[in-house]
């Protein structure tokens, strides 16, 4: 039966409970930041070599290097040895750029929880409360079963990318460190034998020092190129799975559901403004 007033009386009921149910969210949006923010910053603080790491790294490639190549042109290994080594030093590469990577996927999946939760609060807080009816209802369960599952997906997708990145730069790490390893030993090894090179004897370990330094060359390189051949194959699964979400999310000309359509004022008026009139 209308009031006095002619509006309904349930509506005052309805607004409080709008009320009421906007404070939950709130509150819940506010624990998931602070979730959210604490994950950031563990990311943020993940272990990862200094910015100089591969400066240092170049230098003693250098320094060594030369030595090593000498003693392979010295033992008569001139052209496959030569060409090994310089494959060798060419796969050298700054770890840093990896570890940025990892720390750009990691704020990215902080973007994407926030993201998540901005479209959930900002429905159920500015929209669901003065909707009702079929409509409604289908807008909601497109939120809670299909929205926010795809963007649990993208969060996954950049979890694992995340992983990847990481792996990426900790394997480039040790690759310059067993290569630098190497080469110094091929440098000491060269500088003790080059005196004794004249003798057959000297010159027999100089060949020998020179073999053996290549077939750990040549096992590091081919324990590095299976890393990054699994770390690839990963990857191509990952663009797959990119791939389809991009079809889930994508309405035409390269749009995304995601996408605000604009907003205009005289799509639909809340209850408050009844009140107010």
């Amino acid at each position: 039966m209308p009031t006095s007033s002619g509006k309904p009386p349930h509506r005052s009921q309805t607004l409080r409970y709008s009320t009421n149910r906007v404070e939950r969210l709130a509150a819940k949006q506010a624990a998931t930041n602070a979730t959210t923010n604490a994950a950031t910053n563990a990311a943020t603080s993940q272990v990862k070599v200094d910015s100089a790491f591969f400066q240092r790294v170049r230098k003693l490639i250098q320094t060594h290097g030369r030595p090593a190549h000498a003693m392979v042109t010295v033992s008569g290994l001139t052209i496959a040895g030569g060409a090994l080594v310089l494959a060798a030093i060419g796969n050298a590469a700054d770890p840093q750029r990896y570890f940025s990577d990892r720390s750009m996927w990691n704020e990215m999946l902080g973007d994407l929880k926030l993201s998540a939760w901005d479209v959930w609060i900002s429905y159920f807080s500015q929209i669901s409360p003065y909707w009702e009816g079929h409509a409604s209802e289908t807008v909601q369960r497109y939120l809670r079963f299909e929205l926010i599952g795809m963007f649990d997906e993208l969060g996954r997708v950049a979890t694992e990318m995340s992983g990847l990145m990481s792996s990426l730069a900790w394997d480039v790490t040790e690759y310059d460190v067993k290569l630098v390893t190497l080469l110094v030993s091929a440098g000491t090894a060269y500088k003790t034998l080059l005196p004794f090179s004249a003798t057959p004897g000297g010159k027999l370990t100089l060949g020998l020092a020179a073999v053996a330094f290549l077939g750990l060359l040549a096992a590091l390189l081919q324990e590095f190129v299976g890393k990054v051949k699994s770390l690839d194959g990963k990857l191509e699964t990952l663009g797959h799975k990119i791939f389809e979400l991009e079809g889930l999310f994508s309405v035409g000309q390269e749009k995304l559901h995601l996408q605000p359509p604009g907003y205009d004022v005289g799509l639909w008026e809340p209850i408050t403004k009844e009140a107010t009139s």
